[in-house]
């Protein structure tokens, strides 16, 4: 038997090439070794006459045989190694590898007819030749009707059949990313751990971070203490303006009660000058002793200016006081202003050095990843050792609920799809077979209730997306997966549908009463209940 052609399969890989010793859609393992410090790579299959671009994890390395699986591969590069691998699966003997020739002539050992085989003078006068002769042209008839069967099957099959195979299982998990750079110190969680909202999952490190953090802390304990130390200034002159207010108070009543001294004083030195003054014109009083009256009125006069003039320097104290200035004498001490402004400086670098620690703490805290809400791990994507980006993706969560089968179709073939249809679904990773039933069409079903990550939201923008109902879930299989699903469209043809047995199906088995009757539809819609999740339609 000729050799397949697809027996060499290899990768190329730093400019040298490794035999391949199995190939899947999702892996390879490959006669390398990898280093413990190399666990990913970039490189290329070299399939048949065909390059595929693959960037690719290091699981495991066992004898010198290196298990890795495929990273960020494209679905038209995932295509590809599908169809080489059902190239592969279909090369080798059988008769479907054999021409018509070799077959009437009965040649199954590859060697080529002789030339009297060959000749259309040739008279066969062997009876048993004959016969089998017969018997391979015979056989030979029967192979082409059944191709001709098989043919047909497989063209009816296509008209009524529309495959997927960019599908997810979608629904209820959530992906838990990194809001943060940083080193991977440990992974505390693996594929199968069942944890509660706040569990740790990841620890990170990044010295940038916490070295920036410990030096606002720092910063930010100065500011504070320099606030305090202003406050206590601030108090401290506080209670020395109270004291000299009130000595200032004391004074003032003082003072006033001096001015009325020195007012009445100066009224009696006043009222015995002009009692004098008849008395100097008769010559009864001499000019000498008139004039030692005069002056003592003028000195009390004098004493009332300067006690006025006292109580007028008190008084502006005291309202200078008010305002935070303290006059002792000839200095004016407004250190409560410069106090208060270097308070409100001090003030504010506390407020912005607060909010840069707060800040800094969140960014401190997100070196630990904690869930966000209980579920079961159901892929860890990381290995401790590993330095991640802001939003790269660490752990992938799943929680009870519902579930469902997400893929995407094109638009000129949107138009075949109807909610109600029976769809198989196939998931290649585990070798599994589920039955579901197209739920919604469209818009309904990319902004369905559940996770819908844009990675499952088509290759262009005119693809339409759906929503597959998948009513039995075994419990063991992980949402995000990858899968296959055949949607059964039917012909389009309504006495070929309905002699074959085609109608559109409920989803889901509970179904809901209105009042006391079941709600029904007329058999024309080929929808028969009303179902729990209800049928979404466009």
């Amino acid at each position: 038997m000729t050799p397949s052609p697809f027996s060499t399969e290899s990768l190329v890989f730093d400019g040298r090439t490794y035999q391949i010793v199995e190939l899947t859609e999702f892996g390879f393992k490959a006669r390398i070794e990898f280093s413990a410090s190399q666990r990913r790579g970039k490189g290329f299959l070299a399939l048949d006459a065909a390059k595929v671009p693959v960037e690719f994890r290091v699981r495991s390395v066992a004898e010198g045989i290196s298990s890795c699986s495929f990273v960020n591969i494209a679905i038209a590069d995932t295509e590809l190694i599908r169809r080489h691998l059902q190239r592969r699966n279909r090369a080798g003997g059988g008769l479907e590898n054999r021409s018509y020739d070799e077959l009437a002539s009965g040649n199954f050992d590859g060697s080529k007819p002789s030339e009297s085989a060959n000749s259309d003078t040739v008279e066969i006068t062997d009876p048993k030749q004959k016969t089998y002769v017969k018997s391979f042209a015979l056989m030979a008839l029967m192979l082409a009707m059944v191709a001709l069967v098989v043919l047909a099957i497989v063209f009816l099959r296509s008209r009524s059949t529309l495959s997927i195979n960019s599908g997810a299982l979608a629904g209820n998990s959530i992906q838990v990313n990194s809001n943060i750079d940083g080193e991977i110190v440990e992974m505390l969680v693996a594929a199968g751990d069942v944890v509660r909202k706040g569990d740790l999952l990841v620890r990170l490190t990044n010295p940038e971070v916490i070295a920036k953090n410990k030096e606002l802390t720092a910063q930010l304990e100065t500011a504070k203490a320099t606030v305090i130390a202003l406050q206590k200034q601030k108090d401290l002159f506080a209670m020395k303006l109270k004291f000299a207010t009130k000595k200032l108070q004391l004074n003032r009543e003082v003072a006033i009660k001096e001015l009325e001294a020195a007012r009445n004083m100066s009224s009696s030195a006043m009222a015995a000058f002009n009692r004098l003054r008849p008395f100097a014109q008769s010559g009864a009083v001499t000019q000498l002793e008139l004039s030692e009256v005069e002056n003592q009125y003028l000195a009390e006069q004098s004493n009332v200016l300067a006690k006025e003039n006292l109580l007028t320097q008190i008084e502006f104290a005291l309202e200078a006081a008010k305002k935070g200035v303290l006059i002792i004498g000839d200095r004016v001490d407004d250190a409560l202003g410069k106090i208060q402004t270097d308070l409100d400086i001090a003030l504010a670098q506390e407020g912005e050095l607060t909010q840069l620690c707060e800040l800094s703490a969140k960014s401190k805290s997100g070196l630990e990843v904690v869930a966000p809400r209980d579920g079961t791990v159901y892929v860890a994507y990381r290995q401790p050792g590993e330095f991640i980006q802001i939003a790269d993706e660490l752990v992938g969560l799943s929680y009870p609920g519902e579930t469902w089968a997400a893929g995407n179709v094109s638009a000129g073939q949107a138009s075949r799809v109807l909610p109600g249809q029976p769809v198989q679904i196939s998931i290649p990773a585990l070798k599994r077979r589920l039955d579901g039933v197209v739920m919604a069409v469209g818009h309904r079903a990319l902004y369905s209730k559940g996770f819908y990550s844009a990675e499952f939201r088509g290759v262009t923008a005119t693809d339409v997306p759906i929503k597959v109902y998948i009513e039995d879930l075994p419990e063991n299989i992980p949402a995000g997966i990858r899968l296959d699903m055949t949607i059964n469209t039917g012909f389009g043809l309504k006495w070929l549908d309905e002699s074959l047995g085609y109608s559109l199906q409920p989803v889901g088995s509970k179904q809901r009463r209105v009042g006391n009757e079941e709600s029904k539809v007329s058999s024309s819609t080929q929808v028969t209940l009303v179902t729990v999740p209800e049928v979404d339609k466009q």
